[in-house]
């Protein structure tokens, strides 16, 4: 009797994200419970990293509509993740609970931001319409089964270009010399590139390729200060925003003032948090990236053709029905 041959890593990675969404999305979209909602915007990105990782080797018309769906989710989650990360910095930092009056006000404005947010999608069918459309990923399932065997050097490949962006980016900023071109380097964008190459290296490590545990433990620490940087940026904009939305100068001009010495602190303290980068870069960001090099040797690239479009597609109707199994069962492809 044969033994049936085990799913490749990526795959049952995979179907582990999507099974935690499936857990999240009634706690984030219906409860609103803020950590469900910062845990599934996680699991979106790295569901994305690894699609975006296998590209090449799958079809645009599995590809694309689980990558929408991935995208939309992440969409309708991040201005409840801002609202509630600004609020907790509100009542927590000491640069902001100095101004009580301001803090007060902004928080009550915010509450109904929040609240008005909720309220439309209270008043749609979002739970059972993005679980619904979670199901595309039975659509890629069995091209991720098939790609499984060329994830090596897909790796090797991404994880180079991918870290000589970052390093170029995180280079610049280090060494004050942020403006290439005409053009200054933009703090967001170097963000959004450690993200990708944070969660690609998670990829590998799920893959079984053994890295160093400081070379996460480093990064992740760079990516935390590149948070707060962004978590700063996010608050000074957003008080003043609201600020000028209410027209509180008008109505208020000394909170209106406070509202603008906070922002101005939070401003003031995103730039420390950069710093902090820079600074752990240019000691840390040398070795680090030798490190990850030396751990991924560029190989030559398995031949794995695209899976065919005409092949694989499914029965569309088909395909928006499929229902996954329950969160708390190992993740199967339904029965033929």
């Amino acid at each position: 009797m044969t033994t049936p041959e085990l799913p490749p890593p990526i795959s049952l990675y995979m179907d582990a994200r999507v099974n935690e969404l499936r857990a999240l999305i009634p706690k984030a979209l219906r409860e609103f419970e803020p950590e469900a909602i910062h845990q599934a915007r996680v699991a979106t990105r790295r569901l994305t990293a690894a699609v975006r990782l296998m590209e090449p080797v799958l079809s645009g018309s599995h590809r694309k509509p689980f990558e929408k769906v991935l995208k939309t989710l992440r969409r309708q989650l991040g201005p409840l993740r801002d609202l509630d990360v600004i609020m907790g910095h509100l009542n927590e930092l000491p640069e902001c609970t100095k101004y009580p009056a301001a803090v007060s006000w902004l928080v009550d404005h915010l509450i109904d931001e929040r609240d008005d947010l909720r309220d439309k999608l209270k008043n749609k069918p979002v739970v059972g319409k993005t679980l619904s459309k979670l199901g595309e990923w039975w659509g890629l399932h069995d091209e991720v089964d098939e790609a499984g065997k060329a994830m090596h050097s897909l790796l090797a490949q991404s994880l180079h270009l991918q870290l000589d962006r970052f390093a170029e980016q995180a280079d610049r900023l280090a060494k004050g010399s942020d403006v290439l071109d005409g053009e200054r380097q933009d703090p967001h964008e170097l963000r959004i590139a450690g993200k990708a190459l944070r969660y690609t290296l998670e990829l590998a490590v799920a893959q079984g390729h053994p890295l160093p545990p400081e070379v996460i433990k480093t990064f992740k620490k760079m990516q935390e200060q590149l948070g707060d940087w962004h978590d700063m940026v996010v608050l000074s904009e957003t008080v003043l925003m609201v600020a000028m939305q209410h027209m509180l100068p008008h109505h208020d001009a000394a909170t209106a003032g406070q509202v603008l010495e906070i922002a101005k602190l939070t401003l003031a303290k995103s730039g420390k948090a950069m710093g902090k980068f820079s600074s752990q870069w240019a000691s840390a960001g040398p070795d680090l990236v030798v490190t990850i090099r030396q751990s991924f040797p560029l190989t030559k690239p398995a031949v794995i053709e695209p899976v065919s479009e005409l092949k694989t597609d499914p029965d569309p109707a088909a395909t928006s029905e499929t229902r996954l199994p329950d969160a708390t069962s190992p993740a199967a492809p339904p029965a033929a």
